[in-house]
C-alpha cells in the first residue's frame, strides 16, 4: 500500500480512518524530514539523514556509482522537503564512501553533507534517524523514498518476509527512485534501506519482490576501514547491543606489512614484516577485512616469492562461519582463525540478532583447515 507523504493527505486518512498502520503520524511526520531526495549527476534516488550533526547521509552505492564503470559521480545534491512536502531545501553533498559490488550483495553509500544551495535552508542539526539491527520476520515496516520525484516523498507499509544474504526481503512495495531511502521499523528506526526489485518467473508464474539492504551489511562493510568505524556515520537506538558480540573478539589485526599481487598472478597476498606471507583463499576472505583492492600494490615475482608462504589468511574476527558440509555454525575470534561454536539459535539471535542466519558464510571443506576449534560460547 502507497501513500503520498503531504501533511493534507495523512489528515484527510485520519479523519477517514485510513490512518497509517505503522506507527503514529507525527512520529512518522518528524522522521520524514531526515529522507531526502539524492541526485549525483544524472542519477537520482533517495536518502536518509543518519547523523544528524556532521550531516552523513546513507543512500545506495548505484545512486552515487555508474555501475558499469563504478566511477564516482562528480556532483551530489541532497534535497530536504519544505513546509509543503516538496524537495527544495537544497545543499552540496560529497561522496565520503561508495561500493557497488553484486558479486557481494553490496550497494550502499555514504554521502557528507556540504553548504546549502541558495537562500532556504533548514536548522542544524539535520533531522536524522537512529538504526535497529535486530528486526525480525513478521514486523511491520514503513518506506519513505522519492519515488515520484520533485512531488515529494511517498510512503509504502508491509512486513519483513525473510533475510536472505545481506538482503531483507519485504511486501512492501519498492519503486524507481525509492533507492536509497528510508525502511523504518514500528519505533521509527531505521533497519533496511530500499535497492533492488526482484522478479522471479517459473513457468507461467511471476512473482515480484521488493529487497533492502539490510543496516548491518553496511556497518560491517564500513567496518573493514576501521574497527567500529560504522560509529563515525550511525547512531544505534541500543548502542550496546550491538556491540556485545565484541567481547569474543580477542584479537583483530592481521599485521601485513604490505597487500600484494604479481602482474602475472591475482592471488592477493599478506606480505609480513618477518618475510612471511599468507594468502587470500577466496575474494569474500579479502573483503571481509578490506572494502576494495585499493591498498594492494605490484610486486615483481621474485619480490613475493622471497616471502615464504605459511598459511591462508582466515575471515576477519567477528565473521559468522560454518562449512559447507557441517550445521555448526561459529564466529571468528582472531586474525589466526580461531573459532568459537555458537551453542544454540537462542545465543546467536541474542548476539546478532534474528537475522543472524544472513550474516553466516559458508566454507568449503578445502579451506576449513585453515581454522581451529577453540572453547564454545557459554550458553
Amino acid at each position: 500500500m502507497n501513500y503520498r507523504f503531504l501533511s493534507l493527505v495523512l489528515l484527510i486518512m485520519a479523519l477517514s480512518g485510513l490512518a497509517l498502520p505503522v506507527m503514529a503520524q507525527s512520529t512518522l511526520e518528524e522522521i520524514s524530514r531526515a529522507v531526502v531526495l539524492v541526485a549525483c549527476d544524472k542519477l537520482q534516488g533517495s536518502g536518509t539523514v543518519i547523523n544528524g550533526v556532521d550531516g552523513y547521509v546513507l543512500t545506495d552505492g548505484h545512486v552515487t556509482l555508474d555501475i558499469h564503470s563504478l566511477k564516482e559521480a562528480e556532483t551530489c545534491r541532497v534535497f530536504f522537503a519544505d513546509a509543503f512536502g516538496k524537495p527544495t531545501l537544497a545543499y552540496k553533498a560529497t561522496i565520503v564512501h561508495a561500493v557497488f559490488n553484486e558479486k557481494l550483495n553490496q550497494d550502499f553509500a555514504i554521502l557528507k553533507i556540504g553548504d546549502a544551495i541558495g537562500t532556504d535552508r533548514i536548522a542544524r542539526p539535520f533531522p536524522s534517524v537512529k538504526t535497529n539491527e535486530f528486526t525480525t520476520k513478521g514486523d511491520a515496516v514503513t518506506l519513505i523514498g522519492y519515488s515520484d520525484g520533485d512531488n515529494g516523498p511517498v510512503v509504502s507499509t508491509g512486513e519483513i518476509l525473510d533475510y536472505i544474504g545481506g538482503f531483507i526481503r519485504t511486501s512492501a512495495e519498492v519503486s524507481p527512485g525509492d533507492s536509497g531511502g528510508t525502511a523504518l521499523d514500528e519505533q521509527g528506526n531505521l533497519f533496511g534501506v530500499p535497492t533492488r526489485i526482484v522478479s522471479i518467473t517459473d513457468g507461467d508464474q511471476q512473482s515480484i519482490y521488493y529487497e533492502l539492504v539490510d543496516i548491518r551489511a553496511v556497518m560491517n562493510w564500513l567496518d573493514t576501514f576501521g574497527s567500529n568505524t560504522h560509529d563515525l556515520y550511525f547512531n544505534h537506538s541500543d548502542k550496546n547491543h550491538y556491540h556485545r558480540s565484541a567481547v569474543y573478539i580477542t584479537q583483530n589485526d592481521l599485521g601485513c606489512l604490505n597487500l600484494a599481487r604479481s602482474a602475472s598472478i591475482s592471488s592477493v597476498y599478506c606480505l609480513m614484516g618477518d618475510g612471511t606471507r599468507s594468502a587470500f583463499p577466496m575474494d569474500k576472505t579479502f573483503f571481509s577485512w578490506y572494502p576494495n583492492f585499493d591498498a594492494v600494490d605490484i610486486f615483481d615475482d621474485d619480490v613475493i616469492a622471497d616471502h615464504r608462504l605459511v598459511r591462508n589468511a582466515t575471515f576477519k574476527p567477528g565473521t559468522l562461519i560454518k562449512s559447507s558440509t557441517s550445521p555448526n555454525v561459529y564466529v571468528v575470534v582472531d586474525s589466526f582463525g580461531v573459532l568459537r561454536l555458537i551453542p544454540n539459535e537462542a545465543k546467536a539471535i541474542e548476539l546478532w540478532g534474528p537475522a543472524w542466519a544472513s550474516l553466516v558464510f559458508d566454507i568449503p571443506d578445502t579451506f576449513w583447515a585453515n581454522y581451529s576449534i577453540g572453547q564454545p560460547i557459554e550458553m
